[in-house]
């Protein structure tokens, strides 16, 4: 059984109801839906009407403080700095690897070939 407060039960037979008459087409069946109590559309539909369903909406979350955004921003730097140290040493792998498998001729190849 869902655990809903009784404005969102409230909200989902108006739905039911335009959905009945407008999609389904049938306008009977719609008066039927909107006649109907919340407390017995909520039991067909195996909802509870709770006031304050698991606690949602109660807590705020914390704030934060313009100190909190200076050390994120700060955190995001360095993370930035690392990632871009970790990237020319990558580059530069990439050339030694490149450097192995095709090697710079020599200029005294290119002149014992002429």
């Amino acid at each position: 059984m869902k655990q809903l407060p009784r404005e969102q039960i409230e909200s989902r037979k108006a739905k039911a109801v335009r959905f009945v008459r407008d999609v389904v087409g049938d306008p009977g069946r719609a008066d039927q839906i909107a006649d109907e109590s919340i407390e017995s559309y909520a039991r067909r539909r195996d909802f509870e009407i709770v006031s304050n369903p698991k606690g949602r909406f109660t807590m705020a979350a914390p704030r934060k403080t313009i100190q909190d955004y200076k050390d994120e921003i700060a955190d995001l730097k360095d993370e930035n700095a690392d990632l871009q140290q970790e990237n020319e040493d990558l580059a530069a792998d990439l050339d030694a690897i490149q450097d192995i498998l095709q090697p710079e001729e020599d200029e005294d190849a290119d002149e014992d070939q002429d």
